[in-house]
């Protein structure tokens, strides 16, 4: 493997937690970076923090030694009956909250996601594409790029969709977030995959899953079927120069007896192994 792979984690699975205490207890774990989420439901969404919250927050990460946050924002961007306006507007802001906690000049990234559409995706694509052009402008504006992830239950479920999406959209802004997971429930091969994403991909997430009666069934890292060894090995090959994020599933984090500081202790542990064994394998 060539450069050290980082691992990060996501604040996705850390709704109730303090985002400054966050910081520290995920630098302490291990993690190299840290996303943050950013939806209405989270003490990060951008309406909750002021000045001297987002302030605090910037120089918290910074003395952590961690990089400026990835944001997340599952805004749902081109869903069925979609309200540009209020969508633009909440995107900007969002953009806005990215800046404002930027502090090591790399440029920003917001992941998020398109939504359910009408159709099948040859019926709906072009007119996803062209959707997107508002909101790509709005990232433009703001010197931030977005990352699309595609995901299982929706009509953008695909690499071969998720590519075709970037070229057509044909803007700078515009690229993916890779979350494995939605296309190996359904049994898509990972080199593939990874050959397809990662020359886009901007950022990543990283979870297991399995079809279970039909059903996705989202899992941790390492609690599924995919190989983390080879995981590691296919996407280092690839030149990913992006940290692997863990992201825990709203499926898990719901739970009454879910522990947010285990379960992220839990991730790294698995990751770091299959990093570990991915390296091993490739020295020796």
């Amino acid at each position: 493997m060539g450069n050290r792979m980082k691992l990060a984690y996501s604040t996705y699975g850390l709704q109730t937690e303090d985002p400054l205490e966050a910081v520290d207890r995920v630098q302490a774990i291990g993690y190299d970076a840290l996303e943050l989420n950013v939806g209405d439901a989270w003490p990060t969404a951008p309406a909750k923090l002021d000045g001297d919250s987002r302030r605090s927050l910037r120089d918290r990460y910074e003395a952590a030694g961690l990089p400026s946050p990835v944001l997340m924002h599952l805004i749902n961007l081109c869903a069925i009956d979609e309200d540009v306006e209020d969508k633009v507007r909440v995107l900007a802001g969002s953009c806005q909250l990215a800046n404002d906690l930027n502090f090591d000049g790399r440029r920003p990234v917001i992941t998020t996601t398109l939504g359910g559409q009408n159709g099948t995706w040859q019926e709906c694509r072009e007119r996803v594409a062209e959707r997107l052009s508002p909101y790509a402008r709005v990232a433009e504006d703001h010197g931030v790029t977005l990352a699309l992830e595609a995901h299982v239950g929706q009509e953008f479920n695909s690499p071969e969709k998720a590519v075709w999406l970037v070229e057509a959209v044909g803007h700078p802004c515009v690229r993916l977030n890779f979350d494995h997971s939605h296309f190996h429930v359904l049994g898509m091969e990972l080199q593939h995959c990874v050959d397809l994403c990662v020359p886009y991909a901007v950022h990543t997430h990283l979870k297991d899953g399995r079809m279970v009666d039909g059903k996705v069934q989202f899992l941790l890292p390492g609690d599924g079927d995919l190989d983390l060894e080879a995981y590691f090995r296919a996407v280092s090959a690839a030149g990913i120069d992006v940290p692997i994020t863990a992201e825990v599933s709203g499926q898990i984090w719901q739970r009454p007896d879910y522990d947010p500081w285990e379960t992220a202790a839990h991730c790294y542990r698995a990751m770091k192994g299959g990093v570990e064994r991915a390296e091993s394998q490739a020295t020796g």
